[in-house]
């Protein structure tokens, strides 16, 4: 037998019961700009700020102006100049001219710093990764055995030579090429002609802190025969107040043979550019909003802290190299859009401070670069505005959060 049907309530379905919502999510796209101001039509909290925290919730940005390398007006990395004849005559007037500056002689008549440029490494762009600073290197290089497989023709005793090596035009062969280590180190390498007839000169201070660990040599020169590092190509005389190229011991004055090989004598720098070439540390979020201070502490110096988010700029390179240490591969992170901040990242809030119908928020973008002091040989760091120009874009979401009772 079937049990008896027992009748019972209707079931009643009701709305389940939410706490308030004070959440509020602000997001902004920018383009051009490395600033944006917000209006509100209505006041952006329900309560005076010092109710709430916030920080940001998505930070994503795509910046093509902001170098690794610094822009200075004229500022050179390096050039290739001559090396300079030994038997400088001071008494030629002739001579003098064409030696001085000990820069390459001039380009064809419609373009006379074409050599001069071609083996001139200019900071006058942006660089946003080592692979360009590499790529860069390389062409300069390229256009150094351009130059030299053109001819050296000029090469010689007589009062106006320029070469102490001369090379017939036509030759088919490579003098010199840049590398870099499996270190991270810039290697220059030469065969005898290149280092017979031309010096690398780096005249920022800077840099030679960086590829050498020392202020002080500003010139990467070596002897032809034996390889041996030359300290000082050139010398000041001082009845001329001109600088001269100073003989090189064992004195060095036949030709050569040009198929010598390419890495006769080189010089690898100390440091590694991977890690100290780049100046970016730090993409930093400021805000008008009232954020309460964090104290930080900049080179040993206590600094007040309203930045509403820092993010470390640099990733790490994976260099590849195979067996010999030649063949090498550098694969290069974060190229093109970044996200700084994403839905899986940890979200640093900072409180707020009491104020009242917060309708309207500016929000900057900054960066944090290291500097040198030549003064006082010492690294240290600043703040400059991000430069977001032309095609530059960026997306900020920020995240306000009501706080506990408990934690005001």
């Amino acid at each position: 037998m079937r049990p008896a049907h027992q009748p019972h309530e209707q079931l009643r379905t009701e709305a389940p019961s939410q706490k308030d919502h004070t959440d509020k999510y602000v997001s902004t796209f920018v383009s051009g700009s490395n600033t944006v101001d917000m209006s509100f039509s209505n006041p952006v909290l329900s309560k005076s700020a010092d109710y709430f925290k916030v920080g940001i919730d998505e930070l994503t940005l795509n910046l093509n102006n902001l170098s690794l390398l610094e822009f200075v007006e004229g500022e050179v990395l390096f050039r290739i100049i001559r090396r300079g004849y030994l038997q400088l005559d001071n008494t030629n007037p002739e001579q003098q001219a064409a030696l001085t500056g000990y820069k390459l002689p001039d380009g064809p008549a419609a373009n006379l710093e074409q050599w001069r440029d071609a083996v001139e490494f200019k900071v006058d762009r942006s660089y946003l990764t080592i692979m360009e600073v590499i790529s860069r290197c390389t062409q300069i290089a390229t256009s150094l055995n351009t130059f030299v497989r053109d001819g050296l023709v000029n090469g010689g005793a007589a009062a106006t030579d320029l070469y102490i090596s001369p090379v017939a035009a036509g030759a088919q062969y490579d003098a010199f090429e840049i590398a870099l280590t499996t270190n991270g180190q810039l290697r220059f390498s030469g065969n005898k002609v290149f280092w017979a007839n031309f010096v690398i000169e780096f005249p920022t201070e800077k840099y030679r802190q960086i590829l050498f660990n020392d202020p002080d040599r500003q010139y990467i020169a070596m002897h032809p025969g034996s390889g041996a590092t030359i300290d000082a190509p050139y010398i000041l005389n001082g009845n001329t107040g001109e600088y001269e190229p100073t003989q090189m011991i064992p004195v060095w004055d036949e030709n050569v043979n040009p198929v010598d090989y390419i890495r006769a004598a080189e010089y690898v720098g100390k440091g590694n550019v991977l890690n100290m070439l780049d100046r970016r540390v730090t993409l930093e979020v400021g805000t008008s909003l009232p954020i309460k201070n964090s104290p930080m502490v900049d080179h040993n110096v206590e600094a007040p802290d309203f930045v509403l988010g820092r993010y470390m700029f640099h990733q790490p390179y994976t260099l590849i190299a195979d067996q010999t240490g030649q063949g090498i591969t550098l694969q290069i992170p974060g190229l093109g859009t970044r996200q700084m901040q994403g839905p899986k990242d940890r979200v640093c809030y900072h409180h707020l401070r009491p104020q009242q119908r917060i309708q309207n928020i500016r929000v900057r973008l900054w960066a944090r670069v290291r500097t040198y002091d030549e003064t006082t040989q010492t690294w240290g760091m600043k703040a400059i505005e991000c430069p977001v120009e032309g095609g530059d874009f960026w997306h900020l979401k920020l995240h306000f959060v009501e706080k506990n009772k408990n934690t005001m």
